[in-house]
């Protein structure tokens, strides 16, 4: 979604943010103050992640990252199209423009090269934006029969990701976040996780998978999901997004799917999404339940194309020709 931002308009700020912004940040707080907090902790990272990138490319090329030229945006994603998908390219240019008109300055991505850039490769890259395949709940039930009485410390943690990011429809990132201070323990011995403003009731077999992972990994405090080493042992740090990817392609190779077929980590909101539809929850309860900010993508999941196309029209701006 485009949120207007008031740009800075103290001569000196600008000058002070545009030397900020031309070294790579180490965190969001850069960018949670020049949005006047308006962005989730989540977008900012990614908002963050992406600027990096940018800057290593204008960095690279000797060239000027704010302003930026039309020239350096167009090849940077000429080059990021080689490996990128449309989405990325797409929340790249947002980054980029939204830095630009932060600081008062002339928007590169609103040129009309760069929207010509675009809209071919629309045309090129239309079929790279193909939805995620849905994870069931017969997907899950037939791991967990495979699963449920491992020892391996893998298994373990596996087994519990797929069924509590089925029953809570974590994104990826919330995946990652997610903090053993989320967990509430029930009187009936059950488990039940905060996120965001919602609790999020566990079944027992959830509920008995998450305390099994805690206590076989003895994680106390901290990221509930962590990386194994080769070893086995349980580090420090969280998943990341390439690690979950790799924790759903098991899923897929576990259950011989082919390769079409094959699990992302969004594959359980895909999933879970069809299974409250069956179970009759309406598409304004399961955007609630999944925390989406429009019913856009629970549509698209759903298979409602005329309602998800809509809802897009909603969240765009149309931008003028340069």
């Amino acid at each position: 979604m485009t949120k207007k931002i008031a740009p800075i308009d103290c001569p000196q700020q600008v000058k002070k943010s545009l030397t900020q912004f031309s070294q790579f940040l180490e965190d969001e707080e850069l960018l949670r103050v020049l949005t006047h907090h308006q962005y989730a902790k989540n977008s900012l990272i990614s908002m963050k992640n992406d600027w990096n990138n940018f800057l290593l490319f204008c960095l690279d090329k000797s060239v000027s990252p704010l302003p930026a030229s039309v020239t350096a945006v167009r090849l940077y994603i000429e080059k990021q199209a080689q490996t990128k998908k449309l989405s990325t390219i797409k929340r790249y240019l947002v980054t980029i423009g939204l830095l630009h008109r932060c600081h008062s300055l002339q928007d590169p991505t609103n040129h009309r090269q760069v929207r010509f850039l675009v809209k071919s490769l629309q045309i090129e890259k239309k079929d790279d934006s193909q939805q995620a395949a849905a994870f069931t709940h017969n997907h899950l039930l037939a791991l967990n029969n495979s699963f449920a009485d491992s020892s391996i410390l893998k298994d373990i943690r596996d087994v519990c990701i797929w069924n509590v990011m089925f029953e809570t429809m974590l994104k990826r990132r919330e995946a990652g976040d997610l903090d053993v201070r989320q967990i509430e323990y029930n009187n009936d011995g059950t488990l039940a996780l905060n996120i965001e403003l919602t609790t999020y009731q566990l079944s027992d077999d959830t509920s008995s998978f998450l305390k099994r992972w805690l206590d076989s990994s003895g994680i106390e405090y901290g990221p509930i999901f962590r990386r194994l080493d080769r070893h086995g042992n349980v580090g420090d740090k969280p998943l990341d997004d390439s690690s979950l990817y790799r924790v759903f392609r098991r899923a897929s190779d576990e259950l011989g799917l082919a390769n079409e077929q094959a699990f992302s980590g969004q594959s359980t909101r895909v999933g879970a999404t069809r299974e409250l539809a069956k179970q009759g929850y309406n598409l304004h309860d399961i955007q609630s339940f999944g925390r989406w900010v429009s019913p856009v993508m629970p549509a698209q999941y759903l298979g409602h194309k005329e309602n998800s196309e809509k809802g897009k029209l909603v969240f765009k701006k149309i931008k003028s020709w340069d």
